[in-house]
């Protein structure tokens, strides 16, 4: 990863809605740990909604760089919720329900908030949700990311989504300019 793309994960703000594409799993759980690490250190809240197939890479990472996740869990600095349940809360006939998805991601973000070091009660999600959407459902993921960019205008989050490429050659650009920092497969390699 070139020192730009480490520099906008490590700060993001004010408010950064970060897009991850990427085709290394090593590397995914390395950004995401790079994201949710910068924010513990700040005394700032993570969310991380993170795919079952990533839970344990990225957790067992943040242990690694000495985070105590269980106890961060239990004060609620950390939430980690797996995609896959979130997704399915809201989802309605293929298509997010902006309603309910605005509760429950406000609500993650409010108790998130509560237990933080920061005075500023600073608080940053990542999330995989679009990256089980995409390829499916575009017109979905599209309506998902304008929905994750209210949920950063009003309550001032900042956002890491990852879209996993599977073969394809990057995220359409429909996505990209959803994103006020996209990242490319090129920025990531380097």
């Amino acid at each position: 990863m070139n020192a730009k793309a480490a520099a906008i994960l490590t700060d993001p703000h004010p408010y950064g809605h970060i897009v991850y594409p990427y085709t290394d799993e090593a590397l995914v759980g390395q950004a995401v740990a790079l994201f949710a690490g910068a924010g513990l250190r700040n005394g700032e809240g993570v969310v991380l909604v993170m795919t079952a197939a990533h839970r344990d890479s990225i957790t067992l990472r943040l242990v690694t760089e000495g985070y105590d996740v269980e106890n961060l869990q239990r004060s609620g600095r950390l939430v980690c919720i797996l995609a896959e349940d979130l997704l399915s809360q809201f989802m309605r006939d293929g298509v997010p329900d902006e309603e309910i998805f605005s509760a429950v991601i406000e609500n993650l973000i409010t108790t998130c908030r509560a237990s933080t070091d920061s005075s500023s009660g600073q608080v940053r999600v990542f999330g995989e949700m679009v990256s089980l959407l995409w390829n499916a459902n575009l017109g979905a993921t599209i309506s998902l990311e304008e929905m994750w960019n209210k949920i950063i205008d009003r309550n001032s989050v900042s956002l890491m989504c990852t879209y996993a490429l599977n073969g394809s050659n990057g995220i359409p650009d429909s996505l990209h300019s959803l994103h006020s920092h996209s990242m490319k497969c090129a920025d990531i390699a380097a």
